[in-house]
């Protein structure tokens, strides 16, 4: 009868996730082939037991190969655990001048005997048609363990790192994004007349004034963006906005997941999460006869009537509008499926750092 982990095994071999390289977490060796202890007599390791356990958990891995069975693309994880592994950590893609950078003799050791470099430093079949993610830690939140979304959150992570992929990560993610949001905003989010209506004309279009500069911090590239952070809060699919919404209410207490103004930008590694996670649902977003399920923005069938938005009191103004509406937050939906495949399609046969 064969195993769970023989039948994953087998996926795999057939799956977009081409390799998933666990067997060196908490198995790190001295030159002897003996296992590096503390003083304690404990194993040492770059990675916490914790994460140990969610990485080589069976569970884990195959959620991973349904996931990425959305994308044409082919994927490696390989998580590296020796002496310095975490020196690496987000260091991002690893270019041929990184390779050749005296600094990074030890990543590139490790990677070509896991066969994912050649002695020439070249991609290797194993990742020259593939995108390559190699995980040396778990420094960021550290408290958080290393579950499937993490890893993809870490993912994002490695992608904007380093300064040819950043561009990549910017030019085909970020500032589409970025552009959708301020469209959908500026279109359709007007001054709500039930809190602004009895007001002098020259008052009232001072504040639309107000408004439309307000927005427009969502378009622009500054940092910290207040614009993007008061969206996803507002209208992101995932745990942090969703806690985060909660705290400013003061309903919940700050949490680690509770992603400050200063820290905005952990919402686009979330909201990349979210646009692999729910990719088949993001392609069909468009299709009536069904719903289309868990989304990256939440919303779609019933946006809110009325939110606060920057200290302004903004409203979807008449059932036109609504439905006008709900037309941009489907696009904005469907553009960034295919933003993140664009994105794929830049990073094959790269390997990144994480």
């Amino acid at each position: 009868m064969q195993t769970f982990q023989t039948i994953l095994e087998g996926f795999l071999s057939e799956a977009p996730l081409d390799n998933y390289d666990d067997r060196d977490v908490g198995e790190r060796k001295d030159s002897k082939g003996r296992y590096v202890t503390n003083k304690k007599g404990e194993r040492v390791s770059s990675f916490s037991r914790t994460d140990k356990k969610l990485i080589q958990n069976p569970k884990n891995k195959e959620k991973l190969v349904k996931i990425f069975k959305a994308f044409k693309h082919k994927f490696n994880f390989v998580f590296a655990d020796f002496q310095g592994s975490k020196n690496y950590h987000e260091k991002g893609e690893l270019s041929k001048y990184e390779l050749n950078r005296p600094e990074n003799k030890k990543i590139v050791q490790y990677l070509q005997q896991m066969g994912y470099i050649s002695n020439d430093l070249q991609p290797t079949a194993k990742s020259k048609d593939s995108i390559t993610i190699v995980y040396t830690t778990n420094i960021g939140d550290s408290k958080i363990g290393m579950t499937p979304w993490i890893l993809l959150h870490r993912m994002g992570h490695a992608f904007n790192s380093g300064t040819l992929t950043r561009d990549k990560f910017a030019e085909k993610f970020v500032n589409e994004i970025r552009r959708d949001i301020y469209d959908f905003m500026e279109s359709n989010y007007l001054l709500d007349e039930d809190k602004y209506g009895e007001m002098s004309d020259s008052r009232y279009q001072n504040l639309d004034a107000k408004r439309r500069e307000v927005l427009k911090n969502i378009a622009r590239d500054k940092f910290p963006n207040e614009g993007l952070w008061e969206f996803f809060t507002k209208f992101g699919n995932f745990n942090s906005a969703k806690r985060t919404e909660a705290h400013a209410q003061g309903k919940a207490k700050r949490t680690k997941a509770v992603v400050r103004k200063e820290r905005y930008f952990e919402y686009v590694y979330d909201l990349f999460v979210a646009f692999v996670w729910y990719a088949e649902n993001s392609r069909n977003v468009w299709e009536e006869d069904d719903e289309p399920g868990a989304l990256p923005y939440r919303f779609v069938g019933k946006l809110p009537e009325k939110i606060n938005f920057m200290g302004l009191n903004l409203a979807l103004t008449d059932e036109f509008v609504a439905e006008q509406a709900e037309g941009y937050m489907k696009n904005m939906i469907s553009n960034g499926v295919r933003n993140v495949e664009k994105m794929f399609d830049e990073f094959e046969g790269k390997i990144f750092c994480m």
